[in-house]
């Protein structure tokens, strides 16, 4: 009876493992020389820096009837830091979740629809000019449950997510949120000739409502891109405020390069501006080395900050 037992389970989990690929193993590898500067000339401190380097592991199971499994997990490392009292890993979009004809349902850890309607005309994303800088919105957030529509009506897609969100206490005090006391929807329009999206997260962890417009346009060898976002507090931590990104980046040296400028203003303080020049090389499939240069300017403050750099970036 025993033996008749260990070869059923066996079976089992054969028959289990026939169903589920392997996980895929992936990350990227991003790392600086950066000079940080007043005025973008002198030398005020040069480290190396990790820009969002990252591991993770994702995979799917066959659940039969037209239904996929899927899974991810997504860590941040830092491989320059040589402080051992910090975290080594900080925890990026993570999730369990089921596919099928009717879209994505996703449950764990995940950047926020708004947060996601930046599309990729953040062509410093990640970097010292990324422009969490001069905006918020970019949340990403535990006790996530998302869902992603399928693609219709001709490139329409509708995103949605619900978590945590930041609630005003008895006392005035800031409290954590009730799960769905955070709503994120977006609106995507993707075609060969314009991607267009339009967002709105209410009552974020960070307390404020935002609604969100993101655009690229490829017009030959350049693409134009827009980030526009509203912000109104809800919990009275700052002042409402609008913010605006503006991109533009060429393809040059046979597709191998791009050329990046990028100019983002804000009311988040007084005389906030972000201007951005960059140049990206491929030299393999996944390989690249880059340079960008960054200042960061505030009236309020009286103060310009540069960011210099040269680096390269590995993707597996």
């Amino acid at each position: 009876m025993n033996k008749f037992k260990a070869i059923f389970v066996s079976a089992l989990v054969l028959i289990s493992m026939s169903a589920i690929s392997a996980p895929k193993v992936y990350g990227k590898l991003n790392i600086a020389v950066n000079n940080d500067g007043s005025d973008g000339v002198n030398e005020k401190e040069i480290d190396l820096v990790s820009n969002a380097s990252r591991i993770g592991f994702k995979g799917k199971v066959d659940m039969k009837n037209g239904l996929t499994g899927i899974y991810k997990i997504e860590y941040e490392v830092d491989i320059t830091n040589d402080d051992t009292k910090s975290k080594a890993f900080n925890q990026r979009n993570s999730f369990v979740g089921l596919k099928g004809n009717f879209g994505t349902l996703k449950l764990g850890t995940h950047d926020t629809p708004l947060k996601l309607a930046q599309l990729k005309a953040d062509l410093f994303n990640d970097l010292k000019g990324d422009i969490k800088n001069i905006t918020d919105g970019e949340n990403r957030i535990g006790s996530f449950f998302g869902y992603d529509s399928p693609v219709f009506g001709g490139g329409v897609s509708i995103s949605l997510g619900v978590g945590k969100g930041k609630d005003d206490g008895v006392d005035g005090t800031d409290l954590d949120g009730e799960f769905g006391s955070n709503l994120s929807v977006s609106l995507k329009y993707d075609i060969d000739v314009i991607k267009f999206v339009i967002a709105t997260e209410q009552g974020s962890i960070k307390g404020y409502d935002h609604n969100r417009l993101g655009m690229m346009i490829p017009a030959g060898p350049v693409t134009i891109g827009l980030i526009h976002t509203t912000t109104e507090s809800t919990v009275g931590n700052s002042k409402d405020y609008d913010a605006t990104t503006f991109s533009i980046a060429g393809k040059v040296a046979d597709g191998k390069g791009k050329v990046k400028f990028q100019y983002g203003t804000s009311d988040k303080s007084a005389g906030l501006t972000q201007t951005q020049i960059g140049y990206d090389h491929k030299l393999f499939k996944k390989f690249k080395i880059f340079a960008y240069h960054t200042i960061r300017s505030q009236d309020a403050a009286n103060s310009d900050d540069a960011h210099t750099g040269v680096g390269v970036e590995y993707k597996f």
